[in-house]
């Protein structure tokens, strides 16, 4: 999402101040060091044969390369490109330049072609900086102007505003051009015009009589809006979903099973038993966080339609690679069935917390679906 910052009187632009930009290059080359630090520290480990401290670290510089890629993504959308949009006398004005390559271009939007406007919500979340505070989302306006172009096809334009001030001069400069508005208390935080283009008539809209009815722009809530979808959406985010379990998360799927049978087929027999556990001297806890990872985001733990049963079965899964890499190994050497009892340990461990990250999952979205009801 870009943000724009307000330039002159209904004029806005995604240009930063220069010790903003100044700032960006401080605090992502400082992150940059830290993730740096944790790969030297992650070679340290496996130097020093510490198979507990080693993943870990290089997990964190991952997580650190993959955070600093996101922050250089979004700090170029201040500096290499221009975002400009004005709400003029003579209609809604915007304006593009890539400093790169040169490219323009800018859109004046007659109030002439204005059908009608409809002012709904939007959400974003903001932590509170401490981990015993829960965050908050703060509710801001989108302005979803519907447009007729020369060839009569309806179509439509979009801006964001959290301000509830500069809100209220948009409704004024609107109602000056006669442009008919109307407010919806949905969250249409994810819809881009081509979603309106299709599913704008699914939106419960009210006509504007007063600013009243937008009095929650700008007020913040403990518990996000839910998010509306129209049926083309649900329809492309449930194919979307089916492409995503084909090229990445059954193939990975299938990698972490195939880790897990190898490692206990040749790794395993290998690691030292105490008191018919793995010490915590062993690979065992780091392999075991690494499966609870990998089987959360291969499986799709975040989605809303999965069935109770699934840490069950991911755990039944897990198992039986293991196991069956165990008795694979007895073909040319030696497994004590202590070898067992201790995956059966290290597996049902694993199992307990997938049941508390799926459950955890299930809270968030059943206490969406009570306060969608509420309301």
């Amino acid at each position: 999402m870009i943000e724009m910052r307000s330039k002159e009187d209904l004029k806005y632009s995604n240009e930063i101040p220069k010790w903003a930009k100044i700032a960006h290059i401080v605090i992502i080359s400082v992150i940059a060091l830290i993730g740096a630090g944790a790969f030297i520290l992650g070679g340290y480990f496996i130097y020093e044969g510490d198979w507990l401290g080693a993943p870990l670290c290089l997990i964190i510089g991952a997580v650190i390369v993959w955070a600093v890629r996101m922050m250089i993504l979004g700090s170029r959308l201040h500096t290499d490109f221009i975002f400009v949009s004005e709400l003029r006398d003579d209609g809604y004005y915007t304006y593009f330049k890539n400093r790169r390559s040169g490219q323009e271009d800018e859109h004046l939007l007659p109030y002439q072609r204005m059908q009608e406007v409809l002012i709904g919500r939007k959400t974003r979340y903001f932590s509170s900086g401490t981990a015993n505070t829960p965050g908050y989302y703060i509710i801001s306006a989108q302005v979803i102007m519907q447009w007729k172009d020369e060839h009569g096809n309806i179509d439509y334009m979009l801006f964001g505003l959290g301000s509830r001030d500069e809100l209220a001069k948009w409704v004024s400069k609107l109602r000056e051009h006669g442009i008919p508005l109307f407010h919806t208390h949905q969250n249409v935080s994810e819809a881009s015009a081509a979603d309106f283009s299709s599913g704008y008539h699914e939106l419960d809209k009210t006509p504007l009589m007063s600013m009243d009815a937008l009095s929650d722009i700008e007020t913040r809530r403990r518990n996000n809006i839910p998010i509306w979808r129209s049926t083309e959406m649900m329809l492309r985010r449930t194919r979307q979903h089916a492409a995503n379990d084909r090229r990445i998360f059954r193939p990975m799927l299938f990698i972490v099973l195939l880790s897990l049978f190898l490692a206990a087929m040749l790794w395993v027999p290998r690691w030292p038993i105490e008191e018919e556990m793995f010490p915590d001297s062993s690979p065992s806890p780091v392999i075991s966080i690494l499966t609870v990872i990998s089987i959360v985001v291969s499986r799709t733990y975040w989605r809303r339609k999965q069935k109770w049963y699934r840490p069950l079965a991911d755990t039944l899964m897990i198992l039986t690679a293991y196991f069956a890499g165990l008795t694979a190994a007895r073909l040319w050497t030696s497994v004590s069935s202590i070898y067992y009892e201790a995956v059966l340990i290290d597996v049902l461990t694993a199992g307990f917390f997938l049941a508390i990250i799926f459950l955890a999952f299930k809270f968030i979205y059943f206490r969406d679906r009570l306060e969608k009801r509420d309301k």
